[in-house]
């Protein structure tokens, strides 16, 4: 909200209430666009981008690494100083033990500790470093790649450091069953 006073943004339309039994309207649905457009505007930055924290989960950055270095365009979007501030950022929330967790608070998981080692190791950080030693012996401890849920079995797999084989497999059909059943995968 600190950039919408910045920017000196004007009035926000108003919602448009719609009722359970009630048709949307292109007025309505015009209105709510707008609605939005106005919103999202006043929030963006003079540069054009969206300043936001997104600071808790710790599984978002390594698998841009990996996206950007399996694309073969890690140098091409990340210079040298950004880089530099995902490894310092990998670091500061490396836990005591040596693992990662899944939430920069959390306690070391073999999801956190795999991705954030193997996306470490992408940006150049080599195995004799002191921290990196103590990530790849939580991970060798803890079962090693085998003990990786799904979703980083399949980061691993597309790098080409697991096999197809040892991923658990989904049937599509599954996205076809209610939401309220409890193994929909959504």
């Amino acid at each position: 909200m600190q950039l919408r006073k910045e920017n000196g943004c004007g009035v926000i339309p108003a919602a448009v209430k719609v009722r359970d039994r009630e048709n949307v309207t292109m007025e309505a649905l015009i209105s709510t666009i707008r609605r939005g457009i106005s919103f999202y505007s006043s929030i963006q930055g003079s540069d054009g981008h969206w300043p936001a924290e997104s600071a808790g989960p710790l599984f978002f950055l390594q698998p841009l690494v990996m996206a950007l270095y399996i694309t073969g365009s890690l140098d091409a979007v990340l210079g040298a100083e950004h880089k530099k501030e995902i490894v310092r950022y990998l670091y500061n929330h490396q836990n005591e033990d040596g693992g990662w967790g899944f939430h920069i608070e959390g306690d070391s998981t073999m999801f956190g500790s795999a991705l954030s080692y193997i996306a470490l190791r992408i940006l150049g950080e080599g195995v004799e470093d002191e921290a990196m030693y103590r990530g790849r012996k939580w991970i060798l401890e803890h079962g090693g790649l085998v003990a990786i849920p799904s979703w980083g079995k399949f980061w691993v797999t597309v790098l080409g450091v697991y096999e197809w084989c040892g991923c658990n497999p989904l049937p599509p059909e599954f996205w076809l069953l209610p939401k309220a059943v409890p193994i929909h995968p959504g």
